[in-house]
């Protein structure tokens, strides 16, 4: 849109590889199944505990029987079977039960019968702590079915002293709470199919809730947050696309209605931004053409300018050529007055001839049919050529000219013709405004900083005045066509305004650089660079390495 290149370009799209509701699943579905876990395994270790505690009650209960009913047996010296044991081992071992057993230690502690795992265990548990007096273990039956063992410490009381006191044999004495037997007692875990079921229950129950709070949480998540995330999404993808004139519609009552709403404002504000600028677009577009016919119709007015001033400066030539030709002859009569005048004509018509040729200069240059020939030159012949053509024109101006071109400057390449009126151009400037007693100075020397390929250095000449000056804003001007300083600051010296434009425009030609220092008061300095070889260097330039 346009040739300034404002217009919208659609942005990449950014490819997404985990879209928002996935992550949401994969979260909430990990933090689910955390809570599940939590939940489950503390009520199922609670249920395990309770189911221990259970049976250490029972067993705490029979082996506390047991131990009455021994204690009872063992006063009456009645040897007879345990009516306990009897009962509590009554239906068979399919409901793993077994005892409550007496087992006697001799006063060495050694068991009066073999002991098996647990019982070890518990026996060395009552013997290292002598107030324990109950100990539970988880055992298995000969069937591998699981079970608890409860055992319980027979240590000897106060009432035992009438029997096992010092009165008594020494095998049957005992002293007071020493460990004289265990009671085991083997109780069930419970009903098999009870325990199973309630686990499986557990984790049914587990199973169920994890699909109802997904199910829940997929329906609570798609209509409050990623329905509406879509669907801004969507309306960011084709305001993204170049569809400015979308917008978001959300009325959820909360940040996302908020953040819909802002959305839509920064599209608003985008549209409206592109509009200006499709506007200044169309406007620039619409001076760009105007400027374009101006430049066009510019151009075909300087061509018709400098074919015209080619045109009539040729043609005024042959006529001033004959006026002062005709002058000459009436400054060569006998006649004082006659001769005055034709001194008055000739000098008008040579003014009026420089002018013209320094039409012809710049309108050769400005076309482009300006020759240049390079050649090798000697600049030290230039300047001794020129410092002898001044000379009169100094004299007869009282203004005194220095040189100091150096004996040892190099030949360089150039056009000798176009160094020659630039120096001209300069020598004159100087002297139109030097005042009389003043000095104008031509210097040349080599540069070494402007030395080609070859090592050969270039050439620096400066032409400097004792006239008034140039002031600071007016240096930037002083090159261009028909420009003149201010009349103050310069005497009233007459000229076209065009010496030092074609001296620059020359400069340029032949490859070289033309500057200016002055100041107030001061004076001018007007300085040539030329390198070694222009030839070279406009070869140079061409290709684009420059000079």
């Amino acid at each position: 849109m346009g040739s300034l290149g404002l217009e919208y370009r659609p942005m990449a799209k950014k490819t997404v590889t985990i879209s928002l509701a996935t992550k949401f699943r994969l979260l909430f579905g990990t933090a689910e199944l955390g809570i599940i876990a939590v939940a489950l395994i503390v009520p199922w270790y609670f249920m395990e505990l309770m189911a221990q505690q259970g049976a250490q009650r029972a067993g705490a209960e029979l082996t506390h029987l047991r131990l009455n009913e021994f204690i009872v047996d063992h006063a009456s010296k009645a040897a007879r079977p345990s009516r306990v044991e009897a009962i509590y081992s009554a239906g068979g071992t399919k409901q793993l039960r077994r005892g409550p057993s007496f087992i006697g230690l001799n006063t060495d502690l050694t068991p009066s019968v073999k002991l098996d795992f647990p019982a070890q265990d518990a026996l060395k548990a009552f013997v290292r702590n002598v107030d324990q007096d109950l100990a539970v273990l988880d055992s298995e039956d000969e069937s591998g079915r699981k079970l608890y063992r409860c055992f319980r410490a027979v240590r000897v009381t106060p009432t035992c002293g009438s029997c096992h006191g010092p009165e008594a044999p020494i095998k049957q004495q005992y002293q007071q709470g020493q460990l004289v037997g265990m009671i085991d007692v083997g109780v069930p875990t419970g009903a098999d199919w009870l325990t199973w079921w309630t686990r499986v229950s557990f984790l049914v129950g587990g199973v169920l809730a994890g699909v109802v709070g997904s199910v829940l949480f997929a329906v609570i998540a798609q209509r409050i947050i990623l329905r509406p995330i879509g669907h801004l999404r969507k309306v960011s993808d084709r305001a993204a696309e170049g569809s400015l004139e979308v917008r978001s519609h959300l009325s959820s009552g909360d940040e996302l209605e908020r953040l819909s709403d802002s959305f839509n404002q920064m599209l608003a504000a985008i549209a409206e931004q592109h509009g200006k600028l499709t506007s200044a677009n169309e406007a620039l577009d619409i001076k760009l053409s105007e400027l374009a016919e101006v430049n066009v119709t510019l151009h075909r007015a300087n061509v018709v300018k400098n074919e015209f001033l080619a045109n009539v400066s040729h043609e005024l030539r042959t006529p001033l050529n004959s006026i002062l030709g005709f002058a000459g002859l009436l400054r060569e009569s006998g006649d004082e007055r006659i001769g005055r005048y034709g001194g008055n004509i000739t000098l008008a018509a040579k003014n009026l001839l420089g002018m013209i040729n320094d039409l012809l200069d710049i309108a050769k240059i400005e076309a482009g049919k300006a020759e240049v020939r390079f050649e090798k030159t000697s600049v030290s012949d230039i300047c001794r050529t020129l410092l002898a053509l001044m000379a009169p024109v100094a004299d007869k101006n009282q203004i005194t000219v220095e040189s100091s071109v150096a004996g040892n400057l190099p030949m360089v390449v150039t056009d000798a013709s176009k160094l020659q009126q630039i120096l001209f151009n300069l020598l004159s400037n100087a002297m139109k405004f030097t005042p009389i007693g003043g000095t104008v100075k031509l210097m040349a020397c080599s540069d070494a900083s402007h030395s080609g390929a070859s090592a050969v250095p270039g050439v620096v000449i400066s032409v400097s005045d004792t006239g008034p000056g140039i002031p600071e804003a007016e240096q930037s001007r002083i090159f261009e066509k028909f420009y003149q300083v201010e009349a103050s600051l310069t005497k009233a010296a007459s000229g076209t305004g065009l010496g030092l434009a074609i001296a620059k425009e020359l400069t340029g030609l032949i490859r070289g650089r033309l500057i200016c220092k002055s100041s107030p008061g001061h004076g001018a300095e007007f300085t040539v660079f030329l390198p070694p070889d222009g030839a070279q260097a406009q070869k140079d330039s061409l290709a684009g390495n420059g000079i």
